[in-house]
């Protein structure tokens, strides 16, 4: 692909992401689950400016939509 996300794609991401966690914000933890990254080095990431998905709030959760864009754009650096 290359050019950009593909939003069918993205759109494939986000349902799956919503069918797992039943909800649109998931916690650090769920997202360090989700992009396959151990939890301390989420937190670690996080405490580096590093994490690459965008986190807000007490307690600090992401938007699905966030997360599945990250997922889409590992799996086109792949492509």
């Amino acid at each position: 692909m290359g050019v950009g996300l593909n939003p069918f794609l993205t759109m494939q991401t986000e349902f799956m992401l919503l069918a797992i966690y039943n909800k649109p914000r998931i916690t650090i933890d769920q997202v360090c689950e989700a992009i396959g990254v151990a939890k301390q080095t989420g937190y670690n990431l996080r405490a580096q400016g590093k994490f690459p998905v965008q986190m807000t709030g007490t307690p600090l959760t992401a938007d699905i939509r966030d997360v599945a864009a990250h997922l889409d754009a590992l799996r086109d650096k792949k492509d």
